[in-house]
């Protein structure tokens, strides 16, 4: 593992002492989840240096073996010994113990199709694969009415935080164009059907992405606060892509914005600072001539 000279010390010191992002890293490391996943990891780092062999690969087979004696007589010891034998919870702990003897800890994933660059520049296609679980991958997606192609909209920040969104592996970015899914060609579909197709699949799935040709801004470092003076709710809003995905708010409280990559519907939330003064907002600067 590399290691900090004396000299440049002081230098990365620094450096991380103004990173916005110092907080965040306090708060990440300071859980106790992740304590308890740096102790296993440390365990599995002290066996994989041991390297011990396991006696037996399946244990679960040698157990059903060994309940075909029920059938025989046996003493009092042996009875115990196959009523524990045969409890859920111990027979679970030996299927766990024949999978980390087997090493069978990834998912298996289909094969990439052989034609995968037929149609397209080796740089110019990428294939994503992803486990998906029962959360929705965190984004949204537009159809051109000219070409037909299917375009990545936009990417819910929020999803990030919690892990589901395809933005926090870096797989996919907001201009990026969906050619196929699954094998499926979607050109030329509505986005509400490639959008069924993806509720639909679970496990892995396989995206043929064309990457954007400018890809478009990222976060900017400097935030942006807004004062709010009516009422929303997404609820009544008929024009709002997802009703779900809408922020509810009322006057007089504080947005904090995210991200404006997209110029009609732009992401927020709640500011966690307090604002008591009433500042003009920006329509009344601008009449008053201040702006």
């Amino acid at each position: 593992m590399p290691v900090l000279s004396e000299d440049s010390a002081p230098t990365a010191f620094a450096i991380l002492c103004f990173k916005p992002d110092v907080g965040f890293l306090r708060d990440v490391f300071s859980e106790k989840s992740l304590s308890y996943l740096m102790k296993i990891h440390e365990k599995l780092r002290y066996y994989e240096r041991q390297s011990p062999t396991p006696v037996l690969h399946s244990a679960v087979a040698l157990t059903e073996d060994v309940m075909e004696l029920q059938a025989a007589s046996v003493h009092s010891d042996e009875r115990e010994l196959l009523q524990l034998l045969s409890t859920p919870h111990l027979r679970a702990v030996l299927m766990v113990r024949d999978t980390v003897a087997q090493k069978n800890f990834d998912p298996v994933l289909p094969p990439l199709p052989d034609n995968i660059d037929e149609d397209f520049d080796e740089e110019s296609v990428k294939i994503v694969r992803l486990v998906k679980n029962k959360e929705p991958l965190g984004a949204t997606i537009r159809g051109d009415e000219h070409s037909g192609a299917v375009v990545v909209a936009r990417i819910m920040l929020s999803s990030c935080a919690d892990g589901q969104s395809l933005c926090l592996l870096g797989l996919v970015h907001i201009g990026d164009e969906l050619r196929e899914v699954n094998g499926m060609a979607v050109l030329h579909k509505r986005p509400d059907e490639i959008s069924q197709i993806l509720a639909q699949s679970q496990g892995s799935i396989t995206l043929k992405i064309i990457p954007a040709t400018q890809e478009e801004d990222r976060l900017k470092e400097s935030k942006v606060f807004m004062h709010v003076l009516f009422h929303y709710n997404p609820r009544e809003d008929r024009a709002i892509p997802c009703q779900e995905a809408g922020l509810p708010f009322q006057g007089r409280q504080v947005l904090e914005v995210v991200s404006q990559d997209d110029p009609t519907w732009w992401q927020a939330k709640m500011a966690e600072v307090q604002v008591h003064d009433r500042p003009p907002s920006l329509c009344v600067l601008t009449a008053r001539g201040a702006c």
